[in-house]
């Protein structure tokens, strides 16, 4: 009697396990697909990063190292570019776009971004000269990653800087950030940060 309860046990678990399989195999083959497709488009087209990448833009930054993209991508991430490239200005008939205020690896981070919705924030390419370079060229959701990623940061050391950059560049969520900060630490923090802000020129 043992025995044919026992086979059918291990019929019941094999078939499971077979299903389980199956629904795997199932599961995995639009993600197989799309892989497949992700290293095609990787292979045969160089990222904005790439020395091989070449546009019919150039940037040059503070350090006068070229970084090329192409005016139609960055014009349809930033409204200040696309007035540029539309106009009569001499960026459009160079198709150079000099950014004194930015540095290579600031530009190129800015170019990614615009080509793959994705930054990476460096020592180089900080959030503080992203958020900067974004809102001067009103690269709206760059700003708004910059925004999020300075307001994780905030501490005592950095407060009083941070509550000047949402100042100046009306940094919604950093602005929100600091004010919490302050809140929570007003008797550790008042006196240093008043001083400081006090001195600022560039908030008056």
């Amino acid at each position: 009697m043992a025995r044919p309860i026992v086979r059918r046990q291990v019929k019941v678990s094999g078939t499971i396990r077979k299903e389980k399989r199956e629904g795997e195999a199932f599961e995995s083959k639009p993600l197989q697909g799309f892989e497949k497709k992700l290293r095609f488009l990787r292979a045969y087209d160089p990222a904005p990063l790439s020395e091989l990448f070449m546009g019919d833009i150039k940037f040059v930054g503070s350090d006068e190292k070229p970084v090329y993209a192409h005016r139609f991508i960055i014009a349809g991430k930033a409204t200040v570019f696309q007035r540029m490239f539309h106009s009569d200005m001499k960026e459009k008939k160079s198709g150079t776009v000099v950014l004194n205020d930015a540095s290579s690896p600031v530009i190129r981070s800015m170019v990614n971004f615009c080509y793959t919705a994705e930054t990476e924030f460096t020592e180089d390419a900080s959030a503080e000269e992203m958020l900067k370079i974004s809102h001067k060229y009103d690269i709206r959701d760059l700003k708004q990653e910059c925004d999020k990623e300075l307001a994780k940061g905030v501490d005592q050391n950095n407060l009083c800087r941070l509550l000047k950059l949402a100042h100046l560049y009306d940094a919604k969520k950093l602005d929100s950030a600091t004010a919490r900060f302050f809140g929570r630490n007003f008797k550790d923090v008042y006196k240093n940060v008043v001083e400081r802000l006090c001195r600022d020129p560039t908030l008056e």
